[in-house]
């Protein structure tokens, strides 16, 4: 037997991955470093000034291209 939920399941830790980040930091503890955090920050809204886009995801990869 199949069950079929049909509708939007809200995500629990965010739209962002510095929201999940800041989730994560209340009930496991930090995942990153402050300043990779910050990094993560500064990407998204960059990325969201460029795309319009306000889920991003983004990769540990590209935290650290950012100086």
């Amino acid at each position: 037997m199949n069950i079929i939920i049909r509708g939007n399941r809200p995500d629990k830790f965010g739209k962002t991955r510095s929201e999940h980040e800041k989730n994560l930091r209340k009930e496991w503890g930090a995942t990153m470093t402050d300043e990779q955090l910050d990094k993560l920050k500064y990407a998204e809204r960059h990325q969201k000034a460029h795309t319009g886009s306000s889920k991003n995801f983004l990769t540990g990869i590209d935290i650290d291209k950012i100086k």
